[in-house]
């Protein structure tokens, strides 16, 4: 059976060259920080590779920490801002977020919210995006830190994050750009005018798992989340991962010189699905936004109603060889399954929730593939609606 792929939004695969720039590296085993020439090519390796990521994220090379991903780049912009605070003093500081962040921001907020901070969390509206003015309209002259992803994880909704950045200049107010979703696929630049940081992901754009980064503007201290060996200019100690920087350095050349015919190609695609569906017959809901500057292409949150998405995930799986989400990959490792907190926050009915698959692909996305999954959720939309006794759509 031909495993059909549709979770790019979980990790996507390897580009073909930063597979050969992983493999360039195996023999170039030696330790950048050492002091013998073995080590040159992997200091000006370490060099370039933020040369080229710098250019997704439109800053400076020297800017650039590179991380294990995602997670820990989130994590570090969090403790650079409450880390630094005066001890016991947390409850003198206000931070906003949104109610539709990753785990990985959300979750590190509350912490220091039962540590004293004083948290507002925006909602958003019913199609997934956050209103710029009520976000500002939150701000208090005690808030030092605003969180606010570029692109929701589960539906590919696009939040103001630019229009966000212009209204804080001159406020003094760190202002954190969950980009994971957006770097390599969406075009980002940073502000160096205002105190910023911005996360990245290297899996999400065709590069390696476990190599990511944090870009910070002129404004903002970093404060350690590792000590130790001083690298990464005493920001993140810890050998640098130099075959994930290789690939990660291969990947984002690539995902910047391909950008935009990247996104036309996903957009392609995606009318193309709907196409399909609507010609099969398929009843479906899309969540997420109808204006298509606000929607990245590549994602779909869509909802088949009167059916269990586990259901229709696992009969995809087995039956099809088609890979499919029911939402973010991380809430996947829930001990006790919960409803997707981003649909919950945009009033999507509870029965609609349970009934969302999250589907994700990318430029590697085939035709081909397109036609098997739209015929597969026909054949086992109507399976599933049968066996449950309702009227066939």
């Amino acid at each position: 059976m031909t495993m059909l792929y549709f979770d790019f939004n979980a990790t996507t695969p390897l580009s073909h060259k930063s597979k050969m720039a992983i493999q360039g590296g195996l023999d170039q085993f030696a330790n950048p920080s050492s002091r013998y020439r073995l080590s040159n090519n992997l200091i000006t390796l370490i060099h370039q590779a933020k040369e080229s990521v710098a250019q997704l994220v439109g800053g400076s090379p020297e800017r650039i920490i590179f991380t294990s991903g995602g997670t820990e780049s989130n994590n570090l912009a969090l403790h650079s801002v409450f880390g630094q605070l005066p001890a016991g003093q947390l409850s003198r500081y206000h931070a906003i977020s949104s109610a539709i962040e990753h785990s990985s921001i959300l979750e590190p907020l509350r912490w220091y919210q039962e540590k004293g901070l004083q948290l507002t969390i925006i909602e958003p509206n019913k199609t997934g995006r956050i209103d710029l003015d009520t976000l500002c309209n939150a701000i208090t002259p005690q808030t030092c830190f605003i969180a606010l992803m570029a692109i929701n994880n589960e539906t590919g909704v696009v939040q103001p994050f630019d229009a966000l950045a212009s209204r804080l200049k001159g406020k003094g107010i760190h202002l954190h750009f969950d980009a994971i979703q957006a770097v390599g696929k969406w075009p980002i630049h940073s502000f160096d005018d205002i105190p910023l940081t911005l996360s990245f992901s290297g899996h999400k754009f065709y590069a390696p798992k476990g190599i990511g980064g944090l870009y910070y503007s002129p404004q903002v201290k970093i404060c350690p989340l590792l000590h130790g060996g001083g690298q990464e200019q005493g920001l993140r100690s810890g050998t640098e991962n130099t075959l994930g920087i290789a690939g990660l350095a291969a990947a984002a050349t690539e995902a910047h010189e391909a950008l935009a015919r990247r996104f036309d190609y996903c957009q392609e695609m995606r009318a193309y699905l709907f196409a399909q569906l609507d010609k099969l017959r398929v009843n479906y809901h899309v969540n997420g936004e109808k204006t298509p500057e606000y929607q990245a292409p590549w994602t779909l949150s869509i909802t088949f109603p009167g059916i269990r998405a586990e259901a229709l995930a696992s009969r995809l799986d087995l039956c099809h060889g088609i890979s499919v989400s029911l939402g973010s990959a991380c809430s996947n490792n829930s001990q006790a399954p919960k409803r997707s907190h981003v649909l919950l926050a945009m009033q999507v009915p509870h029965d609609y929730i349970d009934s969302t698959l999250r589907i994700s692909f990318g430029h590697v996305t085939e035709r081909q593939a397109i036609n098997a999954l739209a015929n597969a959720l026909q054949q086992e939309t109507q399976y599933l609606l049968s066996i449950a006794g309702e009227r066939k759509v």
